[in-house]
């Protein structure tokens, strides 16, 4: 039985399209990031581009799978780790040296990011009905 709010990679999209709208992040805005999030099992692609300076565009599945080779990071991770990361229930440090998360692109440049992180964790948490993080 899966335990995940979502069974299919579009379920996961749309989920994240739900979260990032409702956590309004300005992170990658403020910082002019294109960001993609390659997700497997199930098959996810969620790309968020802030290059404007102004809000975020958000773009999923094919579209966000052709435009990741054009992205400033790139988070690749399996659908268990992605949970767990927007749960807040993760650390991301672990997960890299696990090999559970693999960044590509300049890491200072992601850990920029941190500070929005609780904001899109929290949305996460409310959008799949655990906003406690447990």
């Amino acid at each position: 039985m899966n335990a995940f709010p979502f069974q299919t990679g579009e379920e996961l999209e749309d989920l994240l399209i739900r979260v990032f709208l409702k956590a309004a992040d300005p992170g990658p805005a403020q910082g002019r990031l294109a960001l993609t999030f390659a997700i497997h099992e199930p098959d996810a692609w969620l790309r968020v581009d802030g290059r404007s300076g102004q809000s975020a565009t958000l773009s999923r599945g094919q579209s966000a799978r052709a435009a990741a080779g054009d992205s400033d990071l790139t988070f690749a991770m399996s659908g268990e780790t992605a949970h767990a990361f927007w749960r807040g229930e993760l650390n991301p440090v672990a997960a890299i040296t696990a090999g559970k998360l693999r960044i590509s692109g300049p890491l200072l440049r992601a850990l920029a990011l941190a500070p929005g992180l609780a904001k899109v964790q929290a949305a996460y948490r409310a959008e799949t009905g655990r906003e406690d993080g447990a």
